[in-house]
């Protein structure tokens, strides 16, 4: 949708979005970003650390939109300690173990995909990739 700025630097719209909150994004291209947001009211003192309303920013992955699930996952994945962590990762391990331990074999008997790669580019006299 084009949306042209008028005069007084205000755009429209529509009915359909009236009413709702918007964080506005402003990027160093010239970009402006509309992201809708929800603000949550609180009552007396908000409990330590308690956010009203999450920073857009700190969620830019990809085209900037995630679920309302998976922003609640990322947060609660944050606020993991870090025997957490290493628990969950402990658990990852003995699940997956017969697929790693697999994984370590196929890499041993064929290599790793970085090693074929750079086997295949020497063998194609294309050297070392140039990074402009």
């Amino acid at each position: 949708m084009l949306k042209e700025v008028g005069a007084s630097g205000q755009i429209s719209l529509g009915k359909k979005y009236a009413g709702q909150l918007f964080d506005v994004v402003f990027y160093p291209d010239g970009r402006v970003e509309l992201v809708p947001m929800k603000a949550v009211p609180t009552v007396g003192e908000p409990a330590p650390n308690h956010r009203v309303q999450e920073d857009a920013a700190t969620y830019r992955v990809g085209d900037g939109w995630l679920t309302p699930e998976r922003l609640a996952a990322r947060k609660a994945a944050y606020e993991r300690t870090p025997e957490a962590l290493n628990a969950a990762r402990d658990k990852w391990e003995e699940e997956n173990k017969d697929a790693i331990e697999a994984m370590n074999q196929r890499i041993e008997k064929i290599g790793s995909m970085g090693r074929r790669i750079h086997e295949w580019r020497k063998a194609q006299g294309l050297g070392k990739p140039s990074y402009n």
